[in-house]
């Protein structure tokens, strides 16, 4: 099993592709928490970090309007946002949005491959990361990346079995087995065939209508410390998402602050 030959490893590898073209591609050691829990989510506390101490070439001001023009473009026509909903959403700046590259199927063994990225990239009026939108492009992924971008790989076969896997510097080339792999994906679902084609209805067939945050393709669980995907919605507010029941009543102390029908 890969928990059991992973167990060892205090550290792992992800790759960061800075939006400044001038400035080379980097391997980022991430350390291992012992704790199997706390593994889930090591990586994504560690880019909320990055992202929210990062340059912005907007100010707050112009930040929050874009971020509700945004947000309102995704809700039914007619829908306002108040002041506490909207300062409720601005408050979530650490989020980190994880673009699927390589759908973690069971034709794949389990081990995926994920892009990380600011959520918030667009409202930032961060620049476009024209490398990380090619290897995403390539990927089958036809999206604009705003800001730095993060690739990671992990193994994940949705029975509580997840570790996080070396994703290396040399691994960022257009032939690689794993773009391949990706590529293949991308057709099936398309074509509507294939293991990508079925995780692909199934995830829509969990969540038919699920809001996504600006610049986002999987909306990450709001619980601190967890970076599932969300599937389920808080039945009040109809905002926020939650990867199960458990995380949503550990985050209810701090969500219900803004929570409102």
């Amino acid at each position: 099993m890969v928990g059991e030959r992973e167990a060892e490893r205090k550290s792992f590898f992800v790759v960061c592709i800075p939006a400044d073209a001038a400035k080379p591609l980097e391997e980022w050691p991430v350390a291992l928490p012992d704790d199997k829990e706390a593994q889930v989510g090591c990586l994504t506390e560690r880019l909320r970090t990055h992202f929210k101490g990062g340059a912005t070439a907007a100010s707050k001001q112009e930040q929050q309007e874009t971020f509700k023009k945004q947000l309102l473009s995704q809700l039914p026509a007619g829908s306002t946002m108040n002041d506490d909903m909207l300062q409720m959403m601005l408050q979530m700046d650490s989020l980190v949005d994880s673009v699927p590259l390589v759908l973690n199927t069971r034709d794949v063994e389990h081990v995926g491959v994920n892009m990380y990225v600011d959520d918030k990239g667009t409202a930032k009026a961060l620049p476009t990361n024209v490398r990380a939108s090619a290897i995403a492009q390539a990927c089958g992924k036809m999206i604009e990346v705003k800001g730095d971008a993060f690739i990671g790989r992990i193994f994940d076969n949705v029975d509580d079995d997840f570790v996080r896997m070396d994703f290396r510097l040399d691994e960022v080339a257009g032939d690689a087995p794993w773009v391949q792999l990706a590529k293949t994906q991308a057709a099936a679902t398309a074509a509507g065939t294939g293991g990508a084609a079925a995780g692909a209805a199934l995830a829509r067939a969990k969540a038919p209508a699920k809001m996504m945050l600006p610049g986002s393709i999987q909306r990450i669980c709001g619980a601190d410390r967890c970076s599932k995907n969300g599937t389920l919605r808080c039945s009040r507010c109809k905002m926020q998402y939650y990867c199960s029941p458990e995380c949503q009543k550990s985050d209810w102390k701090l969500h219900k602050i803004g929570c409102k029908k």
